[in-house]
């Protein structure tokens, strides 16, 4: 039968049209064969393909390709499907391309539009489409039709829940592409990147744009409680100041408190607040709660109340109420809070709570109470 199968496969690779090609997005349609090296080749009765790794001019690896083959088939009716797909280095797909004079095809064998080939980009780079839950025999709610039109040729309609996951008329050329964007290749090279990952690669992986590779990376270091090395110190601390605020967040989270141990470290902190979107301002205020602050620290801090919203001034205070020894010009600058009636008992329990108190906030405190007798 396995047998039987293939031949129906190959035989029916003529059926395939020759129109002008589009794909989405359209890139490395003429890849280099030279800035390539073939990684693994399978061929069974389901698939054949050939997976490539391509590197860029310095000779580092950059990305996968994969020239595919494969029947999409239900119920032993099949039509061939020749595709090339592209990964990252950790499997995660990025984008698909048609060889030269082959297209995909839809019912009764329409070749896709411009407008398919779009959506199909979109279909695939959904890594939590609801294809991968279900089986091929779920996808078409009916009986088959006899025309001789493929796998799509059917009469019932799309199962509802997945019919913005899929191109009408094409459900399983999506549902089959899908899980191969998704499956074996992508784990095999999420599996090559791991065995022969070293330092030079964890430096380009949290220097990248990419935020499966920073994010991979990251953990990577820290696991291995690395964050300390200068080589791998500097980039993680760039990423709080990258365009990515949740990558961003992330670093700021997860690596520990002692990174800010050092004044150095806390000003390059405090510098990073005062040009960091809002939400990563908070954040970083937070963090600022959760260690020993340096005393050049305190005023900057204190200073920063009068241009800060509710929110940030909440946070602030509470950064400050961590600290008993504030410098003069710190406690000085808490002075006019001591009066505002909204902030003036967190201001009073700082200041009151200062081991070595300035006579002038003293003084405040002293003529506050009398005020208020």
């Amino acid at each position: 039968m396995m047998q039987f199968f293939k031949h129906i496969v190959f035989a029916l690779a003529g059926l395939t049209a020759s129109i002008p090609l589009f794909t989405e997005p359209n890139l490395f349609l003429d890849t280099d064969l030279e800035n390539r090296e073939l990684v693994k080749q399978v061929e069974t009765d389901s698939i054949r393909y050939e997976l490539w790794r391509i590197d860029a001019d310095n000779g580092t690896p950059e990305q996968y390709m994969a020239e595919i083959f494969t029947p999409v088939c239900y119920s032993n009716k099949c039509y061939p499907v020749f595709i090339n797909f592209y990964w990252d280095l950790l499997g995660n797909f990025q984008y698909f391309e048609m060889p030269q004079g082959k297209t995909l095809t839809k019912l009764d064998h329409l070749p896709f539009e411009p407008e398919d080939y779009k959506k199909m980009q979109k279909i695939l780079a959904n890594t939590s489409s609801l294809l991968k839950d279900y089986k091929a025999e779920d996808l078409v709610v009916s009986t088959e039709s006899d025309l001789p039109y493929g796998v799509d040729a059917v009469t019932g309609a799309t199962s509802k829940t997945i019919q913005n996951e899929v191109i009408s008329g094409a459900v399983y050329s999506c549902y089959t592409l899908w899980h191969l964007a998704h499956g074996d290749i992508a784990s095999y090279i999420a599996a090559l990147t791991e065995e022969n990952v070293d330092d030079l690669l964890l430096i380009s992986f949290l220097e990248s744009t990419n935020y499966h590779y920073q994010y991979w990376a990251i953990d990577k270091v820290l696991t291995a409680n690395r964050w300390d090395e200068a080589k791998f110190e500097t980039p993680l601390l760039q990423i709080i100041r990258g365009d990515n605020l949740f990558v961003a967040e992330h670093v700021l989270e997860t690596m520990p408190d002692k990174v800010w141990k050092k004044a150095s470290t806390q000003h390059w902190l405090w510098e990073s607040y005062l040009s960091a979107p809002y939400r990563l301002q908070l954040k970083i205020l937070d963090k600022l709660q959760r260690i020993d602050l340096d005393p050049s620290l305190h005023f900057p801090l204190a200073a920063q109340l009068e241009h800060a919203n509710q929110e940030q001034k909440k946070r602030i205070f509470l950064v400050l109420a961590q600290e008993s020894t504030l410098t003069k010009e710190a406690q000085q600058a808490l002075i006019p809070y001591l009066t505002d009636s909204k902030w003036r008992g967190i201001a009073h329990g700082i200041l009151s709570s200062q081991r070595k108190p300035e006579k002038n906030v003293t003084a405040a405190i002293s003529q506050l109470k009398e005020g208020t007798n």
